[in-house]
């Protein structure tokens, strides 16, 4: 007679086999997630700050590339230096905004005033040449006249090295640190034997304020003259006002017809 055998399966295995069994499950609920995870990381929003001088088609085209990438695996660095490549950029700081934010942080170059080199461009405090704005002339500056611009550069991103436009860039400068309502009133500056003088853009006003050496004297004396004459902050509508004389205010009245 043929002898039979049963085998049974210790309960011990049975445990294993289950235990197995819900570590496979578990595995693949986590790469699931772990997927869902990397996909909803993907870049929805993109937030610009401090951005002045940039078209909207300018915006978009630096920045529609990046929607829908996921935001851990964004090189920052590659993204701060493709606004940098802009000249009235100055600096730019990215940052991931978690879950779905790529925040873009710029400081706008500011110039200091236009100069007209075959057309109307920008200087900025180191008399550096740069465009206009991609929205054009949206500041309030002074237009630096009375320079052969046919002897100077017309590179963009270039210093202009001409004596006469880097002494009327530092005085302006220097004006809109500490005089910033008369900043803000000239609409021209110029340099000739009579030294510096400025138009107003308000009245017309021609101010006469010497050489460069007294230019920036003479301008304290004109904000003083100009309180005293008017709670405006704007250079007074006279026909002209002239500092060049031993610290003297001369004006002219303008003639009524």
């Amino acid at each position: 007679m043929a002898r039979t055998s049963t085998y049974t399966i210790p309960s011990l295995s049975w445990a294993f086999s289950a235990a197995l069994f819900a570590v496979l499950l578990l595995l693949g609920f986590l790469s699931l997630t772990y997927a869902s995870l990397l996909k909803s990381d993907n870049v929805e929003t993109i937030n610009l700050f401090g951005q002045r001088t940039m078209s909207p088609e300018r915006v978009k085209s630096l920045t529609e590339v990046y929607l829908g990438q996921s935001l851990t695996e964004l090189d920052l660095n590659e993204i701060q230096n493709s606004f940098l490549e802009y000249p009235l950029i100055r600096s730019a700081k990215a940052t991931r905004h978690f879950p779905n934010s790529l925040d873009i942080y710029l400081y706008d170059v500011l110039p200091v005033a236009y100069i007209a080199i075959q057309e109307i461009m920008t200087l900025d405090e180191k008399a550096i040449l740069l465009p206009l704005p991609d929205k054009g002339m949206l500041y309030n500056l002074p237009i630096i006249n009375g320079i052969n611009a046919e002897l100077l550069t017309s590179d963009i991103g270039e210093v202009i090295s001409d004596e006469t436009v880097q002494m009327l860039v530092n005085f302006l400068k220097q004006i809109r640190k500490d005089h910033q309502n008369i900043y803000l009133d000239i609409s021209e500056i110029s340099y000739d034997r009579r030294g510096i003088k400025l138009i107003s853009a308000t009245h017309g006003t021609s101010v006469f304020l010497g050489n460069e050496d007294d230019a920036v004297l003479n301008s304290r004396i004109l904000e003083k003259f100009i309180s005293e004459e008017s709670d405006s902050g704007i250079i007074s509508p006279y026909q002209y006002i002239d500092l060049r004389f031993d610290r003297q205010v001369i004006v002219k009245e303008r003639e009524t017809r």
